[in-house]
């Protein structure tokens, strides 16, 4: 098994708020995870089981930031797989949350960070993000910053993981 991702962030540089933590999903996180899956508009949230096998499938990853004691305060979960057309890995983020009162801390910001990086190491040729529930023009001013370009309805992509090529 591969080493545990593990990064400690400062929230927001030069103030008082307290810092986060980038990690690996867990188990135990299942009932966080419905949480956050409510607040991104998914009445059903999750369960026990469907968190047991998206966890341990090999090509799903999920992240969670937790709060100084470890609490989930936001998570990221994509997919990743090979494709012939691009002769490589594509990867989606399939959901990606923070809870209302973390927001505007850079936790959303050190998610997309946190995948970018997996791409790398997974040499996805593509990246998306897929967004189905109505977007507000703040989230998708967000994903823009991010460096995501909506190139449908819902759906961005992030050009950079495809060396800018459109």
């Amino acid at each position: 098994m591969s080493q545990p991702i593990v990064r400690t962030v400062s929230a927001v540089s030069g103030a008082e708020a307290p810092a986060f933590r980038i990690r690996r999903a867990r188990r135990g996180d299942a009932e966080a995870m419905a949480l956050l899956l409510r607040e991104l508009g998914y009445p059903q949230g999750t369960d026990q089981q469907t968190v047991h096998w998206v966890v341990s499938h090999p090509e799903i990853e999920i992240f969670v930031a937790g709060d100084p004691q470890d609490r989930p305060v936001g998570m990221v979960s994509f997919s990743h797989r090979p494709q012939l057309r691009l002769r490589g890995r594509v990867a989606t983020i399939d959901e990606l949350v923070v809870t209302e009162s973390w927001r505007r801390r850079g936790v959303g910001r050190a998610l997309i960070r946190q995948i970018l990086e997996r791409c790398k190491v997974l040499s996805a040729k593509q990246l998306q993000l897929v967004s189905p529930m109505a977007s507000t023009p703040e989230t998708r001013s967000f994903y823009a910053a991010c460096g995501f370009s909506e190139i449908d309805s819902g759906v961005f992509r992030h050009l950079e993981t495809e060396g800018g090529a459109k």
